[in-house]
């Protein structure tokens, strides 16, 4: 059991170390600092959750259950803020490939969640998915303000 979950542990601190790479490549790429910042603040937040699964004992968690604690993600979305984006196709296109990703992780951490042994386990990756549905829903938010 430990050797599973050593391996879903594995894959979701690689995923969310893709996720915080591509937002710094969208951070990087904006060409308004609105964008910029928005971005930047979403990696710092993956960054905080990279944080968390590193420390994770699995041994613990297998014998006296799961601890963890999550910060609610830093970055804000509002209208005054995405009318201040000039690059609208270019958000538009960034936003695309970041929820793309989201999707994909929330439907990996879903799924190792419905299919986990431990409720521990179940717990850990259900608290990952939320992670990544508070991350997507700040984007979904900023592209409806965009239109």
């Amino acid at each position: 059991m430990i050797a599973a979950l050593r391996g879903a542990v594995y894959e979701a601190l690689k995923r969310e170390e893709d996720i915080v790479s591509m937002y710094d490549t969208l951070s990087k790429e904006s060409k308004d600092e609105v964008l910029h910042r928005f971005f930047h603040d979403i990696s710092e937040d993956a960054r905080r959750d990279i944080h968390m699964i590193k420390r994770l004992n699995l041994q613990s968690i297998v014998k006296f259950g799961l601890s963890i604690k999550f910060q609610a993600p830093s970055c804000k979305v509002d209208e005054h803020m995405a009318k201040s984006i000039k690059d609208i196709a270019g958000a538009k296109e960034q936003l695309k490939i970041a929820l793309d990703q989201m999707n994909a992780n929330i439907e990996y951490y879903e799924h190792v969640s419905d299919h986990a042994l431990s409720i521990d386990v179940r717990r850990l990756f259900r608290i990952l998915a939320d992670k990544e549905l508070e991350h997507k829903c700040l984007l979904k938010a900023l592209e409806d303000l965009i239109g």
